[in-house]
């Protein structure tokens, strides 16, 4: 596990008020296109093909699931390492087909199955899972307002993560630098168990 340093957290609790409130928005958003989208989604528990590979993270999102996952018991972490030993293939957060980090999981899981807008080399396009909107048209083309642009929260993220790299850290901030869900797991330390029920809760309430 990383070691960081917390002395004087106000930073710290600054980036997470702001964390929590970008999860807010996000979630918002993605909640008014599933109403609007609700005969054409499969997405349900225990669906993962959008987890088919293996994620990487920005480091505030690694810091969060590090703390949420020092609340399993070390049996449980146990298991998910068992299972992910020689795996690179599937997110190592899935048991069952089920998310076991879902309250904290990253942004980008939270936006899966939707239509949204990406922009690579200038040139802008709509992607989204192929098992819904099985009744559209092949070359259907979705409403500009009815699409998830992801670019506004996107720069707020990697703002709050160059924030939290260099101000909690103390570390030099880079766009590429990413820390595996996969490394994360494995190198928890099992010694070290959340008891500040405080956080916990206050990452629970990341729950969409």
């Amino acid at each position: 596990m990383n070691n960081y340093n917390l002395q004087g957290s106000m930073p710290l609790d600054e980036i997470l008020y702001k964390y929590r409130n970008l999860i807010f928005k996000v979630s918002s958003r993605c909640e008014t296109l599933e109403t609007l989208y609700r005969e054409h989604l499969v997405c349900k528990p225990g669906c993962s093909q959008c987890c088919r590979v293996e994620r990487t993270v920005l480091s505030i999102e690694g810091y969060i699931i590090e703390r949420y996952l020092q609340k399993f018991s070390p049996q449980r972490i146990k298991r998910l390492r068992r299972l992910y030993k020689d795996s690179d293939e599937t997110c190592p957060m899935l048991l069952k087909d089920r998310c076991v980090i879902y309250p904290v999981r990253p942004i980008i899981c939270r936006t899966h199955g939707l239509p949204i807008l990406y922009e690579e080399a200038g040139r802008a396009f709509i992607d989204y899972c192929r098992l819904n909107f099985t009744r559209l048209p092949l070359h259907y083309e979705f409403a500009e307002q009815d699409v998830l642009d992801m670019n506004p929260f996107n720069l707020e993220l990697i703002e709050l993560d160059r924030y939290f790299v260099e101000e909690v850290t103390h570390q030099p901030w880079h766009p590429k630098n990413r820390r595996s869900l996969k490394t994360i797991l494995f190198h928890l330390d099992l010694r070290e168990r959340q008891t500040n029920n405080s956080i916990i809760d206050e990452l629970r309430s990341f729950y969409r």
